[in-house]
């Protein structure tokens, strides 16, 4: 509006809309967004919310969580590859204003972080790392949640074993993270976790850069 100048004498009746075009605007408004927002988007909705990302470095990439409104709006924000080293996500910029974080740093190529947001109570937090493989596991009263990252050259298998050893065997639990497998194909991985009693919840592919895979969530 402060660009906005009339010349002269203002007539409202020379200003008209095309009808069509007020139609698609009173359209677009009726199924936008802003007024229709997904249950994760919407306030309204009570539950806990956990999202992952395979961020492909924190480094590089810390600026773009901290505006993505689409992570902001989880309770638990879940990264994977974050390249980090030992100790470098204690830094000040790896921090998300209102959530503590939880970082498990290997280097280049690997790594996961977990970010939980300030009030909501969690019991303990336990970390594993080996050379091809790193989670975070994050207990609450009745939830545990599972961060995992695993390199192509962490055999299925031992993966599984790993996992074995940190789900709880009757409490519920929740594993996100980056597998490096196709999740719409039967693996050595999946097969462990369905005999379990785990189910997939991700359906659709999730890995922009190429390739079929999905962010596996059990």
């Amino acid at each position: 509006m402060q660009q906005l100048h009339i010349v002269d004498k203002f007539d409202p009746d020379k200003i008209t809309v095309n009808m069509n075009v007020k139609a698609e605007a009173a359209r677009m408004d009726k199924v936008s967004l802003n007024n229709n927002p997904c249950d994760w988007m919407d306030p309204a909705k009570v539950g806990l919310r956990v999202c992952s990302l395979n961020c492909r470095s924190l480094r590089k990439h810390v600026e773009d969580v901290k505006t993505d409104a689409m992570l902001l709006q989880g309770d638990v924000i879940m990264l994977q590859e974050t390249w980090l080293e030992e100790g470098e996500g204690e830094q000040g910029r790896y921090q998300l204003e209102g959530y503590r974080s939880y970082f498990t740093s290997v280097g280049p190529g690997k790594g996961v972080a977990v970010y939980v947001k300030e009030g909501l109570t969690i019991l303990s937090v336990s970390k594993f790392t080996d050379a091809n493989i790193q989670l975070t596991k994050v207990v609450m009263k009745e939830l545990e949640i599972i961060n995992i990252y695993r390199s192509q050259d962490e055999p299925l298998p031992s993966a599984a074993h790993h996992l074995q050893n940190h789900i709880h065997p009757v409490k519920d639990t929740l594993i996100v993270g980056d597998d490096n497998v196709c999740a719409s194909k039967t693996n050595q991985l999946s097969n462990y976790l369905e005999g379990e009693g785990f189910h997939q919840l991700v359906t659709l592919p999730t890995h922009i850069k190429g390739g079929n895979y999905l962010t596996q969530i059990f």
